[in-house]
C-alpha cells in the first residue's frame, strides 16, 4: 500500500469536520482541559492564548476558570462555530483567523496547541511554528502542547487503540466515524476514515411512527499526522529557544516512554 505523503495541513483541513467536531469530542477533551487548567494554575499563568482553538473548547473551558485567553486558528469554519458559541453563551471573547506558523497577537503568560495541532505541520513547520510562538511569549512565558508519542504506538499492537467507530447524534442529524491507522518509523501516522452523515426525514413524525432518516451521505478519506518520542521534542525545543520543564500524560500522570499514549509537554521560554 503506498501512503500519502505527510504535509502540513491547509487552512481548508477540517471543512469537513466543522459540523460534527463538537459532537464527536467535547466530551473527550474534558480530561485535557482539567489537566491543562491545572498546570496554568500550578505556574501561576494568567494570559493564555490558543494559536490552534478551533471550535473552542480550551479557551472556553479556561475564560470560565478566570484566564484570560485569545483564541486564534486557520480554518474559519471552526472559528465561526466558536464565535457562534460565545454569541449563545453571551462571552466576549477575541477569536482571530491566523496560522500558528506567523500570526502574532502579542506576548502571552502561556501559548498551548491542543489535540494533535502540531501533528499536522511538518517537522520542518513545526519549527517554524516553534519561532513563532517564542515571539507571543513574554520571558519565560510557557508553551503547552500535546502529540502522540511516537515510542507507545510503535509497541505491539498499540496501534489499534486508534481504531474507532464513532456514533452520535444531534437534534436533526446523525454522524458516524468510522477510523483505523497505521504507522511508520519516522513518525507518520495515517489515519483512513469512512464519514457517514444523515439527516433526519423532513416528514417527522407520522401516525406515531417515529422520524426516520434521510439516504446517508457517505464520504472517505485519508489524514497524516507527524508525531515524535519525548526525546524528539526536547530536542526540537532545546534547538528552538525553549526548555522543557515537564512532561507527562494527558490526565497529569507520570510520563512512561512505552506506555503513555500522549504526551502533555511544558516547555518555557529561555
Amino acid at each position: 500500500m503506498k501512503l500519502p505523503p505527510h504535509q502540513s495541513a491547509k487552512p481548508s483541513h477540517y471543512n469537513k469536520e466543522a459540523e460534527s467536531y463538537d459532537a464527536f469530542n467535547e466530551a473527550r477533551s474534558v480530561l485535557i482541559n482539567s489537566t491543562l487548567e491545572k498546570i496554568l494554575k500550578k505556574y501561576n499563568v494568567n494570559t493564555v492564548l490558543d494559536l490552534t482553538c478551533g471550535t473552542g473548547s480550551q479557551v472556553f473551558w479556561l475564560i470560565k476558570c478566570g484566564f484570560g485567553v485569545v483564541g486564534s486558528d486557520i480554518n474559519a469554519k471552526m472559528l465561526k462555530i466558536a464565535q457562534d458559541k460565545a454569541k449563545k453563551e453571551k462571552l466576549d471573547l477575541q477569536f482571530i483567523k491566523g496560522d500558528m506558523r506567523t500570526v502574532h497577537v502579542g506576548e502571552f503568560d502561556a501559548v498551548i496547541t491542543i489535540f494533535n495541532a502540531i501533528g499536522h505541520l511538518t517537522k520542518a513547520d513545526f519549527e517554524k511554528a516553534l519561532h513563532n510562538i517564542h515571539r507571543n511569549l513574554k520571558n519565560d512565558g510557557l508553551y503547552i502542547f500535546d502529540i502522540a508519542n511516537l515510542n507507545y504506538f510503535l509497541q505491539g499492537n498499540n496501534i489499534c487503540d486508534l481504531t474507532i467507530d464513532w456514533v452520535t447524534v444531534t437534534d436533526d442529524t446523525r454522524f458516524r466515524d468510522i477510523q483505523y491507522s497505521i504507522i511508520d518509523t519516522d513518525g507518520t501516522l495515517t489515519f483512513y476514515t469512512t464519514s457517514i452523515v444523515q439527516k433526519r426525514a423532513s416528514a417527522g413524525l407520522a401516525h406515531g411512527v417515529q422520524m426516520g432518516y434521510e439516504k446517508p451521505k457517505i464520504t472517505k478519506s485519508a489524514q497524516t499526522l507527524q508525531i515524535y518520542t519525548a526525546d524528539q521534542l526536547k530536542e526540537l525545543l532545546n534547538k528552538n529557544g525553549f526548555k522543557v520543564i515537564e512532561q507527562c500524560g494527558i490526565d497529569g500522570s507520570q510520563f512512561v516512554e512505552d506506555e503513555t499514549d500522549r504526551i502533555l509537554t511544558v516547555a518555557q521560554k529561555q
